[in-house]
C-alpha cells in the first residue's frame, strides 16, 4: 500500500539532507559564534516600554537577517542573548540545521505585554545532552563580602554537547551586566555646616533649602557611582562564573568554551578571573596552597587545565608564526593585530570590543595534548560599518564573532 508525503514533508526531508550533508562535508571543522541579537521580540510583545513593538514588516525583516546570517555562514553552534521570543528564535535555527536547542531561564512580565529581562540560548547542528543554569557560590558570596540575594544580572547558561570527534564539551552562554548606571538617588540637601571655613567670598548665609545639589551635580554623582557599581556587578559574575567553570571541569574534564555579551573589555581589570594565569599568582599563594614542590613547567601544566584563552588570541597565535619569517617578528605581528581588532558594538563613533569566545587547553595549539585549533576567527561587522537600510534597518547594534577550530591530527 503506497504511503502518501504531503510537500510540507517532502521539503522536511530534503531540508534535512541538505544539512546533514554540509555537516558531513566540515566535519572536521567546527564553527561556534556568538550573537546579541538586540531585543529579539515577537509582537506584539514589547520590550521595556509600550512603544517598543516591532511591526509586522519590522519583525519579518530581523527574522530574515538572522536567518540569511545563520544560512550564509553556516555556524554549528550558536550562543544567542538579548532572547525574548525563544520559540521564534527556535524555529528559526532549526531551518537552518540548528536543531538542538537551549534556554534556561524566560523574560520578565512588566506589565501586560511589556518585558524586560531578556535572556540568553544556544542552538546546536550537534545534539545537547545536559542542560543547567550556572548558580553562585552562597559561600563564595559571602567570603567577598557581596549581599547574600546576590545572583547573576542575566542567568548563565551552560550545555553540554556531544561534538564529533571531540565528545562532550561544556558550552556557557553569558551577558554580563551592563556599564549603564542604572542608580537613581533621591535628592539631597547639603548641610550648611560643610561649608564652614570656606574662603572669602562664599556664601554661607542662604537657607539650607537652596542648597540643594544642582541637576548637573546629581547627575554626574548618580552616574559616578551606578558605573562603578555595575563595574562591581560584572566583576563578581565573572569571578564567580569562573569557580563554577573549575568545579565543573575538576569533575567532569570536558573542554570548555564560553561565549557571549561580557558588555566589557578583557583587558579591563574586572574581568581578569576568566583568564587569570599561573604566572600572575604570587609565589607564597602557590607554597599555602601546597603546591610549591612542583617544578615551574609542572605548575604551568596544572594551570593550563584551567585556563581560558580568548580564541582571538589563539587565532592570530597559532596562524601568524607561520609567516613570522616573511613579515617580521611574531610579537610584531602580534601587536599590530591586537592594536587593529575589529569592534563589536560602537558608541556613536567609539568601537568596542564586548563580545568574546574564549577556549580552554583543548584548543590551544601551544598545549602538547591539544585536540583541535584556531584556524579562523571572523568579526562580522558589515551591518555596523557597511550597513544597508533594506537589509540591515533591523539586525542587531552588535557584531557577531565567529571562531573555526579544525580537529589536530
Amino acid at each position: 500500500m503506497a504511503h502518501n508525503i504531503d510537500v510540507d514533508e517532502l521539503d522536511s526531508m530534503a531540508v534535512a539532507v541538505e544539512h546533514n550533508d554540509i555537516a558531513q562535508m566540515r566535519v572536521a571543522n567546527i564553527k561556534i559564534a556568538s550573537i546579541n541579537l538586540f531585543n529579539f521580540i515577537e509582537p506584539p510583545l514589547a520590550y521595556y516600554d509600550f512603544e517598543n513593538i516591532y511591526s509586522h514588516g519590522q519583525w519579518q525583516k530581523k527574522c530574515q537577517w538572522l536567518s540569511e546570517f545563520l544560512a550564509h555562514r553556516q555556524p554549528d553552534i550558536v550562543g544567542f542573548q538579548e532572547v525574548f521570543s525563544p520559540e521564534p528564535l527556535k524555529r528559526i535555527a532549526s531551518e537552518q540545521g540548528l536543531v538542538h536547542f537551549a534556554v534556561i531561564d524566560a523574560p520578565t512580565l512588566i506589565s501586560d505585554y511589556i518585558y524586560r529581562s531578556p535572556v540568553v540560548a544556544l542552538a546546536s547542528r550537534y545534539p545537547i545532552v545536559e542542560i543547567s543554569s550556572v548558580e553562585p557560590d552562597a559561600r563564595l558570596v559571602a567570603a567577598m563580602g557581596l549581599s547574600s540575594e546576590f545572583a547573576f544580572s542575566r542567568k548563565v547558561l551552560r550545555a553540554t554537547v556531544e561534538v564529533p570527534h571531540i565528545g562532550k564539551c561544556d558550552f556557557y552562554v553569558v551577558h554580563f551586566k551592563s556599564k549603564r548606571a542604572g542608580l537613581a538617588l533621591e535628592p539631597k540637601l547639603i548641610e550648611p555646616k560643610l561649608f564652614e571655613n570656606q574662603p572669602l567670598g562664599f556664601d554661607n548665609s542662604a537657607p539650607a533649602a537652596s542648597m540643594k545639589l544642582h541637576s548637573e551635580t546629581q547627575l554626574l554623582t548618580e552616574q559616578a557611582l551606578g558605573r562603578w557599581a555595575s563595574t562591581m556587578q560584572r566583576g563578581a559574575e565573572a569571578a564567580l562564573l569562573f569557580n563554577g567553570i573549575l568545579v565543573r571541569r575538576q569533575a567532569s574534564k570536558y573542554p570548555v568554551i564560553v561565549m557571549g555579551d561580557f558588555n566589557d573589555s578583557l583587558t579591563m581589570g574586572a574581568l581578569d578571573a576568566l583568564t587569570i594565569q599561573g604566572e600572575s599568582i604570587h609565589s607564597n599563594d602557590i607554597k599555602a596552597a601546597g603546591l610549591g614542590h612542583l617544578s615551574d613547567a609542572a605548575l604551568a601544566a596544572v594551570f593550563a587545565q584551567y585556563q581560558l584563552k580568548d580564541a582571538y588570541e589563539l587565532f592570530i597565535e597559532a596562524n601568524l608564526f607561520i609567516n613570522a619569517n616573511q613579515q617580521g617578528s611574531l610579537a610584531g605581528n602580534t601587536a599590530y593585530h591586537r592594536e587593529h581588532r575589529a569592534a563589536t558594538h560602537y558608541y556613536g563613533p567609539k568601537g568596542s570590543v564586548l563580545d568574546y569566545i574564549l577556549l580552554s587547553s583543548e584548543f590551544d595549539a601551544s598545549h602538547g595534548r591539544s585536540l583541535a585549533q584556531v584556524i579562523d576567527y571572523q568579526t562580522c561587522d558589515r551591518h555596523l560599518v557597511r550597513p544597508e537600510y533594506e537589509r540591515d534597518a533591523y539586525s542587531t547594534d552588535h557584531a557577531p564573532v565567529i571562531v573555526e577550530l579544525a580537529l589536530r591530527s
